[in-house]
């Protein structure tokens, strides 16, 4: 039998709460509903079962159609130095490495903490990377974000896919893009899939200092909707000058 990557689900407590609870409260509602606010609780049932199934689909479906539409229309030379801050998985990095030629290499980063993503270690990466058959032009590496072990300059391409959130305070958030406009070679393109509340902090950071040239943002629609609209998610990209 063919082996199979496994990306894991993205906060795993999250979308299993939505679902306990609000199951909980439609099984309640079926046999205790003869009150004045019954009509209310199954409301509220149904919009965290909603809300625990979209989180799934955006998880195991929709950030993997937001990536396949940024990259597409990203110009990365075969023979590029990428480098992909909280990998998890491997998802995006086993996408970029398969746009790299035999030239090319694609490094990733992450602290591998199970809170993130379900069963997140560098073992389960590296076994992933070894079944898209990427791990010759592969390199993981354990590290925090803000505190990258790379020389200046040395990047063509930076991303991150749902990885600057976690990042906290706000203070280490910010040195965190402060390294990666440190390792990408002027010229070099940062591509951030994020969600949360931190959009507008991104952009006045990234523009502080005239760093960065052409930072714009788009929202990415329903496949970035973890349990709905009020937790949306958003594409920022920018070029180091």
């Amino acid at each position: 039998m063919m082996k199979k990557v496994h990306y894991g689900l993205d906060a795993p407590l999250v979308p299993i709460s939505y679902l306990v609870i609000g199951l909980g409260i439609l099984i309640n509602w079926v046999f205790f509903h003869q009150y004045a606010t019954a009509g209310f609780v199954l409301l509220y049932a149904l919009l965290l079962i909603a809300g625990g199934l979209i989180f799934f689909h955006t998880s195991f479906r929709g950030k993997f159609i937001i990536w396949d539409k940024i990259l597409a229309k990203t110009d990365i030379s075969d023979d590029a130095t990428v480098l992909d801050l909280g990998c998890g998985h491997g998802a995006v990095l086993i996408a970029l490495s398969k746009l790299l030629g035999p030239f090319g290499k694609a490094v990733g980063v992450d602290l591998w903490k199970n809170a993130d993503k379900s069963h997140n270690s560098l073992e389960e990466t590296k076994r992933n990377l070894e079944i898209a058959k990427v791990a010759d032009h592969t390199e993981l590496v354990t590290a925090d974000m803000a505190k990258l072990p790379f020389e200046d300059d040395r990047f063509d391409l930076v991303t991150s896919s749902f990885a600057f959130h976690n990042i906290k305070p706000n203070k280490k958030r910010f040195e965190a893009l402060s390294e990666a406009h440190r390792v990408l070679k002027p010229g070099g393109k940062l591509i951030i899939v994020d969600t949360g509340n931190h959009k507008t902090q991104y952009i006045n950071c990234l523009e502080k200092g005239s760093e960065f040239a052409d930072v714009s943002s788009e929202n990415t629609g329903f496949n970035g909707w973890w349990t709905g609209p009020w937790m949306a998610s958003y594409v920022i990209e920018a070029t180091k000058k």
